[in-house]
């Protein structure tokens, strides 16, 4: 995969654990994929236009430091017909900045140990297939079954790049974002959870959903993004799936499931830092330092 596509992914993960809030639900609701403990409660009401979700989701998830969950990531090729499956685990975790109006400091993980392609499944004996980390101004990927390690520098040194704000990321999705800024760049609807969904799983996930769809604005600029759709519990305001298509007519979907919040998350600092390993004998090392604008 390109760089771009390893941020898109990622990106589009994290956006999604951290653009929704989580409500307080009775106990007896709470199943496999209910938030953890640490939670913030706060109960979303019933929203019937996006102008009001999107208010909603401005200071959502504000309490959400760690997150855990099950991932995954299906890209449709338009032009050649295939259809490219990735499952795995995706773990994020976020920091106030240092003073009040500085971007948080962000870092995510995603390790995918299934790979399939139209009807195959690989499924390799080993602790990941391939795994990709951003911690704020490094990405890693990692391929253990190549015995590749490529870290590449994609921010200045010293400054702080925050991959979830509209307009500077890859994959822009209302995260934690002022609605102002979101509906600059964009058009919002609010559409019934089960439109867009053809798989009948999703389509049942989706019907339990609110679902918000993005469209680039004429007069904000180049896009090779037509559309962003994410859909949010409407119990919880959590977010479940997210759905983009290109200006080639590639589609993205990221599903979550088993989401785990703060203290139940279990987020450990290997799966989050791009640090070399001190022993990669016999490996293909690439370290690549910040280029500028390409």
């Amino acid at each position: 995969m390109t760089l771009l596509a390893v941020l898109r992914i990622a990106v589009a993960a994290a956006g999604l654990l951290v653009g929704g809030g989580v409500a307080a639900q009775p106990e007896a609701a709470r199943g496999q994929d209910a938030p953890g403990a640490g939670a913030t409660p706060g109960a979303p009401g019933e929203f019937t236009s996006a102008d009001e979700l999107l208010t909603a989701l401005e200071s959502a998830g504000a309490e959400i430091r760690h997150l855990s969950a099950d991932i995954a990531y299906v890209k449709e090729f338009a032009i050649q017909g295939d259809v490219q499956t990735r499952e795995g685990r995706l773990v994020f975790e976020s920091k106030p900045g240092e003073v009040e109006s500085a971007a948080p400091a962000r870092r995510f993980g995603i390790t995918f140990d299934k790979f399939q392609v139209g009807e195959r499944v690989e499924d390799e004996q080993i602790e990941y297939l391939e795994q990709f980390i951003f911690d704020g101004e490094w990405l890693a990927e990692i391929r253990p079954n190549e015995k590749q390690f490529i870290r590449r520098q994609v921010v200045r040194p010293g400054e702080r790049w925050d991959p979830l704000k509209v307009g500077e990321g890859p994959f822009p999705i209302p995260i934690q974002q002022r609605r102002e800024d979101i509906l600059r760049q964009y058009g919002a609807e609010l559409l019934d959870g089960a439109e867009g969904l053809d798989q009948p799983k999703l389509q049942a996930v989706g019907g339990k959903c609110y679902q918000l769809r993005l469209t680039p604005r004429e007069d904000a600029g180049e896009s090779d993004v037509r559309e962003i759709r994410v859909w949010y519990d409407k119990q919880t305001l959590l977010p479940r799936i997210a759905r983009t298509v290109s200006t080639a007519d590639d589609v993205s979907l990221v599903l979550l499931k088993n989401v785990k919040l703060n203290e139940e998350a279990a987020v450990s600092e290997a799966e989050l830092s791009t640090e070399l390993p001190p022993d990669l004998t016999g490996w293909n090392v690439t370290v690549e330092e910040y280029r500028g604008e390409e």
